[in-house]
């Protein structure tokens, strides 16, 4: 009898598993010492990761750029990857600030029964000459 109880209790404890989209710190560029002409990668610091996200649509945009760049879930992952880089060359010395706007579309319902969510993040990168 306290078996079956304590089965009851314990199966009850179980957490559901929603969707939810990732939270983002800042920007920030992963190539050292950045200069005009070179690969410059930029990513974001993720201070939450997502859960099942099927798709997200990833709006990079600063005064020299505006980059889309969209990504599917492989197969068999559970989501997309945690952090979003972006490969992009400057053409010109400075500091920019760069935005990063996502779109997600889910495997499954977050807690409210939405199959979209969305993140954002901002950051600075300096190009030297």
């Amino acid at each position: 009898m306290a078996l079956t109880a304590f089965m009851l209790l314990a199966a009850g404890c179980e957490k559901e598993e929603f969707a939810n989209a990732p939270v983002y710190g800042r920007i920030y560029c992963k190539t050292s010492n950045p200069k005009v002409g070179q690969d410059v990668v930029l990513t974001v610091e993720v201070k939450e990761s997502g859960n099942r996200i099927n798709s997200a649509e990833y709006r990079w945009k600063s005064s020299v750029f505006d980059k889309r760049v969209k990504v599917i879930r492989e197969s068999g992952a559970n989501s997309v990857p945690d952090a979003p880089e972006l490969t992009i060359v400057f053409n010109e010395s400075g500091t920019y600030t760069v935005n990063l706007s996502a779109s997600f579309k889910y495997t499954m319902g977050d807690r409210n029964t939405s199959m979209i969510g969305s993140a954002s993040a901002t950051g600075r990168v300096t190009i030297n000459p």
